[in-house]
């Protein structure tokens, strides 16, 4: 019985860690450039494809990073770069990668088109053992070619406790909880992906409308937000925040969360 409670509770967290990824994880795919010297006295080149995912934080994160690598089987290595604030938890070994794809990404799923799109790449990469080209051009069509299998059920959306603790998670990486000068709550998200934050919107029943913020920080991408201060909105976000049947927010989004709400 204390297993089944205990994989029930893995479970819940899964689901939070999933939506947590799709706001702070990086799957890296990258090109190493080798050469070596033929018998003719030849330099020829190729390039290895290494793999990668990596989660990076503000220090003050550490203990969270922690948890996450314990929760899985204390894969990978945690780097703390103190003159940065910043800590980060990165996977590397193969045999290591395949257990985050089997125990983590084909459990439950990625959201935002980014990551589906980047996690598949490694992941086709990873178990089908891609690990060298010849040319750079070789490399740039296995980066450009779309390798995301599925669609996600519509049934995800309402049933179970997967996209509640998926919101969450995403929250915990995404979101901002902060008290407006004239004293009222709100609460902020912004993201490149409009789709997500209007299943959010969906979800709980949100008012107002996600706002396009345009490209303001150079970045490739624009970003669309998502804010809410009404007495209504507030109430929806923090039900979903104290639902009992749910995975809590994490680490100092935590922190930051109960500093929030005790102004109610």
């Amino acid at each position: 019985m204390f297993k089944d409670m205990e994989k029930a509770l893995f479970n819940l967290w899964l689901e939070w860690f999933v939506g947590f990824c799709d706001a702070d994880a990086n799957f890296q795919v990258f090109p190493k450039k080798r050469s070596y010297l033929t018998k003719e006295g030849i330099l020829n080149e190729y390039y290895n494809i290494g793999y990668g995912f990596h989660i990076g934080l503000s220090i003050k994160d550490l203990p969270l990073l922690e948890k996450v690598q314990t929760q899985l089987n204390s894969i990978g290595h945690i780097y703390v770069y103190s003159h940065r604030d910043e800590a980060r938890w990165a996977v590397t070994k193969k045999t290591e990668l395949i257990y985050l794809i089997e125990t983590v990404f084909e459990k439950q799923p990625l959201l935002t088109e980014h990551q589906r799109g980047r996690y598949a790449r490694l992941k086709y990469g990873v178990l089908n053992n891609f690990n060298r080209v010849e040319t750079l051009g070789e490399y740039e069509k296995f980066i450009h070619t779309n390798y995301v299998e599925t669609n996600i059920p519509d049934n995800y959306y309402t049933s179970g406790t997967a996209f509640d603790n998926w919101i969450l998670g995403f929250v915990n990486g995404e979101g901002c909880f902060y008290v407006h000068k004239k004293g009222h709550l709100v609460f902020y998200i912004e993201h490149t992906d409009k789709q997500v934050l209007e299943l959010i919107k969906t979800r709980l029943s949100l008012s107002p409308n996600i706002l396009d913020r345009g490209n303001r920080n150079s970045t490739r991408k624009d970003t669309y937000s998502l804010t809410i201060s009404s007495k209504k909105d507030i109430l929806a976000i923090r039900s979903l925040c104290e639902n009992p049947l749910l995975n809590k927010l994490e680490g100092q989004k935590l922190v930051q969360y109960n500093n929030w709400q005790v102004n109610t």
